[in-house]
């Protein structure tokens, strides 16, 4: 296959080639190329911890103190893209490119359901530990719950 026919990863968007078909390149390409962007990101393994929990991006598993705990395939999207920006704000809109991604999106207020659902399920496996903050008017962040907050300066 020339350079020229092979699939294109836009965003979180896979555009198959004329050689290629969307299956094809989901199995194909999107595993590695998600290994590839977060290898770019410093994120090498394969898990990413913060605090109690653990996202293995390969098994698609997440765990708390080593005992995995169920999630949605929504919930843990959410966890997962949280995960990977972790003391990043993400934006309600970037939840909803992620979720979804090829077809008419929702309403946005989805997105807050989604992360309720998920803090309350976090919450009870890490026996009251918070982990994703909410930054009002921009969106929600995961932070470690023993890490020190750093207040910005006001100036």
């Amino acid at each position: 296959m020339d350079a020229s026919a092979e699939p294109l990863l836009v965003g979180q968007r896979l555009i198959p080639s004329e050689t290629c078909s969307l299956s094809e390149c989901e199995t194909n390409c999107v595993v590695p190329i998600q290994a590839t962007v977060r290898f770019s990101k410093g994120h090498p393994e394969a898990t990413i911890r913060t605090g109690k929990i653990a996202v293995n991006f390969d098994a698609r598993v997440v765990s708390v103190d080593d005992q995995p705990m169920h999630l949605t395939g929504k919930e843990y999207a959410i966890l997962e893209l949280l995960a990977l920006h972790k003391g990043t704000i993400l934006t309600k809109e970037m939840f909803l490119n992620r979720l979804y991604p090829r077809m008419h999106e929702p309403q946005i207020k989805i997105i807050d359901v989604f992360v309720c659902k998920l803090r309350k399920k976090l919450v009870q496996a890490t026996g009251g530990d918070h982990y994703i903050e909410t930054v009002w008017g921009r969106g929600y962040m995961l932070r470690d719950p023993a890490a020190p907050v750093v207040k910005p300066r006001s100036g």
